[in-house]
């Protein structure tokens, strides 16, 4: 069952990010955007991949870093092989990467996996922290202008949810707080009454693991570092959005401000259950961007619709993209040798 909801979901998945490539781009003129793509100023596209590459290269510190209390000392090279290969992953397989890049570090340095998905969670849950913190800085920076985007995109995505659970009514909510209750007591009652059994014991060392890994926030010693790598990746990520501003036309004229809100708003769209953020992204940038009016028009010549925000969305996101390609795939290169390595000197 777990194979088949793996396959299922990734097709899921993946019919969403096609029927949101379709709706965004099915109307695009795309001889006119590809033109506009040839005509972007490339020293800033340039400038915004580099800012990526640091971003890479700082998660992998921040990495090893992380994983110094719990006794590991994994080399830096093999770090960003991980993540590298990890975001080149969620391409194909949306919330894969970060199971896959544990398994990168435990073939390479024998770190448990169940390790290193708790310091994988650490990351995630700071990494939410932030964006949200991003979202209330914007959001109160200028709330005229943003704030009703943001207040817009939560209604139309909570609205449905929220008006489901009040008309579910207030007297069931006791019921399904006892339920839970009820659910806890009979697993701590099971893991007691069966604690000696093998499964139980895997079960039970496998989350004690996790919580090791997601412990080391409390034990680390370089916070210092720590703190500067987090806050260096997300300049990074706002960097290689800003940048992209001076490359194309339509967006040069915009302030720093809105390259902040235009990475949150980025950060919702990568965040989209499905492959690399396609559409997603594409979709929530555009129609972010029509806040500085940045619309669609109709080319006379052509009489096709140009629309200038799915332009500059398209640049910012293919930059992304290419760089996990590039990084990902050399990184894979570079793995299958040290696997290759590490196996022959076993067998001598």
């Amino acid at each position: 069952m777990k194979r088949v909801w793996a396959s299922v979901r990734y097709y899921v998945f993946l019919l969403i990010g096609v029927l949101l490539l379709y709706l965004v781009f099915k109307d695009v003129d795309f001889n006119r955007m590809w033109a506009e793509i040839k005509g972007a100023d490339f020293k800033w596209i340039g400038a915004s991949f580099l800012c990526g590459l640091f971003a890479l290269i700082s998660r992998a510190m921040r990495w090893q870093i992380i994983l110094a209390p719990l006794g590991y000392l994994p080399s830096f090279m093999h770090c960003f092989y991980g993540v590298n290969i990890g975001y080149i992953a969620n391409v194909g397989f949306p919330r894969m990467g970060e199971i896959i890049r544990c398994t990168i570090l435990n073939r390479t340095d024998n770190i448990p996996v169940s390790k290193l998905i708790g310091t994988i969670i650490l990351e995630r849950v700071i990494d939410v922290i932030i964006l949200f913190s991003l979202i209330l800085i914007v959001v109160f920076a200028e709330f005229d202008h943003f704030g009703k985007f943001f207040l817009e995109f939560f209604s139309v995505k909570f609205a449905p949810l929220y008006h489901k659970i009040i008309s579910i009514g207030w007297v069931i909510y006791p019921i399904i707080i006892l339920l839970i209750l009820a659910i806890f007591f009979l697993i701590k009652k099971l893991i007691t009454k069966f604690q000696h059994t093998a499964i139980v014991q895997k079960v039970r060392t496998f989350l004690l693991e996790i919580g090791d890994g997601f412990g080391t926030l409390f034990k680390m010693r370089k916070r210092g570092l720590f703190v500067f790598h987090t806050a260096f990746i997300w300049t990074n990520y706002f960097a290689m959005t800003w940048l992209c501003f001076f490359a194309y036309a339509p967006t040069k004229a915009l302030k720093m401000i809105d390259g902040l809100f235009m990475t949150v708003v980025g950060g919702l769209g990568m965040s989209a259950p499905v492959q690399g953020g396609f559409g997603a992204y594409h979709f929530l940038v555009e129609k972010a961007l029509m806040l500085f009016n940045i619309l669609p028009s109709i080319d006379p010549s052509t009489g096709k619709e140009f629309r200038p925000g799915l332009v500059y969305a398209t640049i910012v996101h293919s930059t992304q993209l290419v760089l996990i390609i590039i990084a990902g795939t050399l990184s894979l290169i570079a793995f299958y040798f040290i696997k290759k390595g590490n196996n022959e000197t076993q067998q001598l």
